[in-house]
Formats: C-alpha cells, sequence, structure tokens
C-alpha cells in the first residue's frame, strides 16, 4: 500500500478502537464490521481509481507509442534530398590578404546562385605568390571550378570577380541538370540487359 492508504488505514483503526471500546457487546461487534466494511470499500475504491489512472497512464503511452512509430515510418518514407542537412549556398572565405579579401567581396556582392542549384557551399581560397599577383580559387563542393592569378588592381579584379561568378553558375546550372537526368527514369533499372 502507499503512504496515503496506509494513514487512512491507520486513522479508521483507531477510531473503530476507540468506539469499540465504549460500546456495549453486540453493538460494538455491529459497529466494527461496518468500520470494517467501510474501510474495505474505501480501500477498494483508491485501489480502483488507482488502476483506472494507470489504465489510462498505459492507454495513453500505447497512444504515443504508435504517434511516434507512424511519424518515424513517415518521415522515412520522404525523399533522401530532403533529408541532407546542408545549408543551402554557404560562401566561405579563406583569402590571407587584402587582395584576397576584396576579391570574395567583390565576389559575393554581386554573387546569385541559380534557382534550382541546391546543396552546396563555395569556398573561395587564396594562395600569395611572389610580387604583387595571389592565386584565386574557387571551389563548389570541394571541386575546383575557378583558378586565376589576380593582380592588385580594382579594374582587374572586378573582371575576374565576374568570370568567376559566370564559371561557378554554369558549374552549378550543369551540375544540377547532370544530377536531374541521372536521377531520372531512363537511367533506372538494375544494370542489366
Amino acid at each position: 500500500m502507499n503512504l496515503k492508504l496506509e494513514t487512512i488505514y491507520l486513522y479508521i483503526v483507531k477510531k473503530a478502537d476507540y468506539i469499540v471500546f465504549r460500546m456495549l457487546g453486540s453493538l460494538r461487534r455491529i459497529t466494527f464490521l461496518i468500520l470494517v466494511a467501510l474501510l474495505f470499500c474505501c480501500s477498494f475504491s483508491v485501489h480502483a481509481q488507482q488502476t483506472n489512472k494507470e489504465r489510462d497512464s498505459l492507454r495513453t503511452l500505447k497512444i504515443l507509442k504508435d504517434a511516434l512509430n507512424s511519424a518515424v515510418q513517415n518521415n522515412s518514407s520522404t525523399e533522401s534530398a530532403e533529408l541532407d542537412m546542408e545549408i543551402d549556398g554557404l560562401i566561405m572565405d579563406e583569402t590571407i590578404s587584402k587582395v584576397g579579401r576584396d576579391f570574395f567581396d567583390m565576389f559575393y556582392a554581386t554573387w546569385n546562385a541559380p534557382k534550382n542549384a541546391k546543396n552546396f557551399t563555395i569556398t573561395i581560397k587564396e594562395m600569395v605568390l611572389p610580387g604583387l599577383a595571389t592565386q584565386i580559387t574557387i571551389l563548389v563542393n570541394d571541386e575546383e571550378v575557378f583558378k586565376q592569378r589576380v593582380q592588385p588592381r580594382n579594374d582587374i579584379m572586378e573582371q575576374m570577380s565576374n568570370y568567376a561568378i559566370y564559371k561557378t553558375t554554369r558549374y552549378l546550372s550543369n551540375y544540377e541538370r547532370m544530377k536531374s537526368q541521372l536521377d531520372g527514369d531512363d537511367q533506372s533499372g538494375s544494370g542489366i540487359f
């Protein structure tokens, strides 16, 4: 029994003993039997309430379990493209000099991703060369797309950033088109003729 039931039980027994002690013979027995019956009914109703609560809790747990299983099944049936966890269009700056930073700023200011491109990361790296030139490399998902020497003149850097944007945009649009062709019905199958 839990603590509440024990407390109620002890209280009723003490009251019954007190009443039985004060009453006369047969009347004592009848009163004692009534008190014992009350105690039994009280403990039974508390136990019934407790089992009803347990049943309700088990029913609620079963409903939650079924809902969780159906959510997991629905989630596992979705396409894998929706499950990819990548930030679309992230442009990372790994330049180390002012010339590289200026190139990155020009690239970033005029960059617009193609509409159908998704799940890509652009990394702009710089390697400082002897003299006044630096070499800029642009990677899309770790694939080299653009590699060029850039001089610290603004007009040349602007032309190079526009050319880099053109090459990167073309790569992304070709990549998405090629990916959609490979995922098409013509390319699916077992490979056995």
